[in-house]
């Protein structure tokens, strides 16, 4: 026998139920996180990121073959005297910089360019800033230049390691090769 407040209590538990439903069926209008429009949406924005990222690391690959010689004396022998032979370390710079960009921007050889770019620009590269300005108070700091001398070393670091850990995305001419 049903207790004289059930039938109040199955339908304010029939109308919770609905308005579960309904609040899910919204959710899932404001954020699709799983269906083809967000895959199609991650694809093209992880495109869009390593296009972006490649193409501005290969502007540093480029300025360092405009004079490997000065890179080499005055950036390498300066900042990292425990590296042997200079010279063959800005030319290492500069192929990482400009073949490994390439790599990544195409989607070849991704998580091995991200890996070689990371230790390039994510390590060396911060290593130097933080030698030079510190961390400048980071991360509360407001710079004098507004910005960190280190920030774009870092972002890109950060971006070389999320290609390294995730691959190029569907859109590279070779998804699943390294």
């Amino acid at each position: 026998p049903r207790s004289p407040g059930s039938v109040g209590r199955v339908t304010r538990d029939r109308v919770s139920l609905q308005n579960s439903k309904m609040s899910a069926a919204r959710y899932e209008l404001l954020d699709d996180s799983s269906g083809p429009k967000a895959a199609f949406a991650t694809d093209v924005g992880t495109l869009v990121l390593r296009v972006t990222v490649s193409l501005m690391v290969m502007h540093h690959g480029l300025q360092k073959l405009q004079d490997p010689q000065a890179f080499a004396a005055n950036m390498v022998e300066k900042f990292f005297p425990f590296l042997p032979w200079p010279l063959v370390w800005t030319w290492l710079a500069i192929v990482v910089e400009l073949a490994g960009s390439l790599c990544l921007g195409l989607g070849v050889f991704s998580r091995v360019a991200s890996f070689l770019l990371f230790v390039t620009v994510g390590v060396f590269a911060n290593l130097f800033h933080f030698d030079v300005t510190g961390v400048q108070e980071f991360p509360f700091g407001v710079p004098a230049g507004g910005a960190y001398a280190f920030e774009p070393s870092l972002l890109s670091g950060a971006i070389f390691f999320y290609f390294m850990c995730a691959g190029p995305g569907k859109y590279a001419l070779r998804p699943n090769l390294f």
